[in-house]
């Protein structure tokens, strides 16, 4: 293990990743992507089922994740009622270039 090189991510993540700030931060957009991938949205009663933090504190984070447009809300159309959460074009981008980075 080379402790020179999670140094080195580690800056990485900071300057590539600004708007995460905890692991439960990191959790929860990976929890969001994953499911954008799978094409299978997350609303906010499937995240709280993963049990990445109380279900308080992820709600904190969603708003705080909605202000600074690193996530989306989209509304289902079938009813209106079910809404789902998604990765901004913005956030895809900055953690395509972190993972490029982790990998050399």
């Amino acid at each position: 293990m080379s402790f020179e090189r999670l140094r080195t991510l580690s800056i990485a993540r900071a300057k590539l990743l600004p708007f995460v700030t905890s692991f439960v931060d990191n959790d929860i957009l990976i929890a969001i992507g994953a499911a954008d991938e799978a094409r299978c949205p997350l609303g906010f009663k499937q995240l709280g089922l993963l049990k990445l933090a109380p279900p308080s504190t992820v709600q904190r984070r969603l708003k705080k994740f909605l202000r600074n447009r690193t996530i989306r809300k989209a509304t289902q159309r079938v009813d209106g009622r079910r809404v789902a959460y998604s990765l901004t074009a913005r956030t895809l981008a900055a953690y395509k270039q972190y993972m490029a980075q982790s990998i050399r």
